[in-house]
């Protein structure tokens, strides 16, 4: 395994705390020189529905819908690296962020796993918000399975409480 990291995927769910952990993936882009791809997939609504939503809803407008989430999501993705140079003092790490990801769909830690692959990272971050002792209650279940499957070094960032 080479052990250069030259591209970083970090997986968020925008929830409590990601704000810490993105300023800790960027943070360390920068000292190791890497590219960093920010990652967030989004539920598809379609997919999940008890109802047929596609008979009720022209699909021209529900096609409109998920674009504007997928853009909303974009545009707090956006927002919160943009609090992270702020926060700086406007100053930009020496390697911004190079990517900006949004995925939708239900299976999280494939679209975590492919986005991976198809972005050539060396390393994958995610936070962490375990408040508990087992295993179960450390980690999300996302995060458990993305640890299981992967065959990349995955970084796990404590946030939260």
């Amino acid at each position: 395994m080479n052990p250069d990291i030259r591209t970083i995927l970090y997986a968020s769910d925008l929830g409590e705390g990601c704000e810490a952990a993105l300023a800790y993936a960027i943070g360390l882009a920068d000292r190791l020189g890497a590219r960093l791809q920010v990652l967030t997939v989004i539920s598809d609504e379609r997919e999940r529905s008890l109802v047929d939503i596609d008979s009720h809803v022209p699909q021209q407008a529900l096609d409109q819908y998920h674009d504007r989430r997928a853009v909303r999501t974009l545009a707090h993705i956006e927002a919160q690296v943009a609090g992270f140079y702020d926060a700086r003092g406007g100053a930009a790490p020496r390697q911004p962020v190079t990517e900006l990801i949004v995925h939708e769909g239900d299976d999280v830690p494939q679209a975590i796993l492919d986005a991976a692959d198809r972005g050539g990272a060396d390393l994958v971050l995610m936070a962490s918000r375990g408040k508990g002792v087992l295993a179960g209650l450390l980690f999300g279940s996302a995060t458990q399975e993305v640890l299981r499957r992967t065959r990349k070094p995955l970084l796990l960032v404590p946030v939260g409480e």
